[in-house]
């Protein structure tokens, strides 16, 4: 074998033993599915027309069908029905302990925000899973439940700070789906009293209840930094036909980002396609800002270590930080450990064969960008 092949077969098996820190992901399915409920989570679209054919028909179905095919012991190439009928032998905790433990998870931070009453719970998840678990807490998910139950915009003013001021220890960092309600583009400073009582008996006429006020939002994140300092989680881009993509690059949030950083508080910008390199720029220029290319990945498929090569023309690898973002299928976590890994192995291999690098130096950009990093940021 050639010397540089072996070196970066080397490098390879290194990347693969190292541990992953998922610093956002969802919980799993807690019931059996359908093979069409299999294939409506393979996209973004709530409307199965959109992929025209099968979701399978995308680079984030043949991922799927190249990658975790294999981990339900199907060979390559893999059709869609025997895929669906292997996945369908195993029951969902079987999946969840066989994907993690593929993936070479460590840790979990779980966003529990989003249709928490059909997936595990995370006490349960706890014990199926290989990994740590910690609670990711979204902002405006919490916001509409304690304002459902206060009844009243002053009542909630009063009680917001004291429900930030005691969040459970198992929360280690916060979220906000800003770019779903009203978009990035925040306030950099708290609104008056005045504003947000204002904005918040506007949003209290509608039902349900579903916060979208950008006075509000600014407010709920802006309280969020102030009281907890705790890292805070911002979707970016790519999502459901909900997101605002004209307001929801990440250069809307640089106001908000000034005073996180004046307050030393970490702002970490997720999934960030087709926004990647706009928010590598926010990471390179400000030292409180971090990204992910959790679900980006896994959805351009074959194309994954183009867009991290693009994400790091900028962004400091000591800024980047791995998530799957998977929700509802465990196959997903491990499809983007897979993704994340075989893309970060060719890329760093390529760096050492072009002599920027050598083994030992890429080795420890691996480690800041599978784990170390997010350890830090989060104190695990």
């Amino acid at each position: 074998m050639p010397a540089a092949q072996r070196k970066n077969t080397e490098l390879a098996t290194a990347i693969a033993a190292l541990p992953l820190v998922d610093h956002h992901c969802h919980s799993f399915y807690s019931a059996p599915l359908t093979d069409s409920q299999v294939e409506d989570n393979l996209t973004e679209s709530p409307d199965a027309r959109a992929a025209r054919t099968s979701t399978f028909d995308s680079n984030l179905g043949l991922a799927v069908l190249r990658w975790a095919g294999p981990l339900l012991g199907l060979e390559p190439p893999v059709a869609p029905q025997a895929y669906l009928d292997a996945r369908r032998s195993l029951t969902p905790g079987e999946l969840v302990n066989r994907s993690l433990t593929g993936a070479g998870v460590s840790d979990l931070l779980i966003d529990t925000g989003f249709h928490a009453e059909d997936l595990i719970p995370l006490a349960e998840l706890a014990t199926l899973s290989p990994a740590n678990v910690y609670e990711i807490l979204r902002i405006e998910a919490h916001a509409e439940r304690l304002l459902a139950e206060v009844g009243s915009a002053e009542a909630f003013v009063d009680a917001w700070p004291t429900f930030l001021a005691n969040l459970d220890p198992g929360v280690v960092g916060l979220k906000s789906v800003a770019a779903y309600r009203c978009g990035l583009d925040l306030m950099g400073e708290c609104p008056s009293r005045s504003e947000i009582l204002f904005a918040l008996g506007h949003e209290l006429t509608h039902a349900p209840l579903r916060l979208t006020d950008p006075t509000v939002i600014s407010y709920l994140v802006i309280t969020a930094i102030e009281i907890t300092r705790l890292p805070l989680q911002f979707h970016v881009g790519i999502g459901d036909p909900e997101v605002r993509l004209a307001t929801g690059r990440p250069g809307h949030l640089q106001d908000l980002i000034e005073f996180a950083n004046r307050l030393r508080t970490p702002i970490c910008l997720l999934h960030c396609y087709p926004y990647h390199r706009e928010a590598a720029l926010l990471a390179h220029d400000y030292p409180n800002v971090y990204l992910d290319l959790g679900l980006a990945l896994n959805f351009v498929g074959p194309r994954a270590t183009e867009v991290l090569a693009e994400t790091l023309e900028l962004a400091p690898y000591a800024k980047v930080l791995y998530s799957s973002d998977a929700f509802g299928l465990p196959e997903l976590n491990y499809l983007g450990a897979v993704q994340f890994r075989t893309a970060l192995t060719k890329l760093l291999g390529d760096l050492v064969d072009q002599q920027y690098l050598v083994d030992r130096s890429a080795l420890r950009l691996a480690e800041l960008m599978t784990s170390a990093t997010a350890k830090e940021l989060y104190r695990l």
